[in-house]
């Protein structure tokens, strides 16, 4: 039997944007203590989600970033937070008000972080996401 070659995996930007974006969710979830910021119940596997607090598809720049994240149960994530948009921003800006600024004065920058750097990020960053908070403001400060 002739054995099949594995065709290697271009790493592109996307590629290195999806093992940031598991390693911030990590963050996250590390950061947050796997508890529901909402309704305090601790949460694991499937049920504990790193939800995006401004649109990816709007903000782009912010998928990888942990200040837009935080982590939810299942269920408030997709009852509450995606139900009741404007309760729940109410809601963040009154909990995390440092972050909430953070993100509406950046959001009004247009950027995008270069692949140079998102290849850094990623070289420099543990894969449990224990140090990439740190890393990655590291590497944004010189960028925004």
């Amino acid at each position: 039997m002739a054995t099949k070659k594995r065709k290697a995996k271009k790493k592109d930007r996307r590629w290195y944007l999806q093992k940031l974006l598991q390693k911030a969710k990590l963050c996250v979830k590390d950061r947050d203590g796997y508890v529901c910021q909402h309704c305090n119940k601790e949460c694991s596997g499937r049920d504990c989600h790193a939800s995006h607090i401004l649109n990816v598809g709007t903000h782009k720049c912010f998928e990888i970033d942990p200040s837009n994240m935080k982590v939810l149960c299942s269920y408030c994530h997709l009852h509450w937070w995606h139900k009741d948009v404007l309760h729940a921003t109410e809601w963040f800006r009154d909990k995390f008000p440092e972050r909430y600024i953070y993100l509406m004065e950046a959001s009004k920058e247009k950027f995008k972080i270069p692949t140079s750097s998102l290849i850094e990020l990623h070289k420099n960053t543990k894969g449990d996401g224990s140090d990439y908070g740190k890393k990655y403001y590291e590497m944004i400060k010189d960028i925004i």
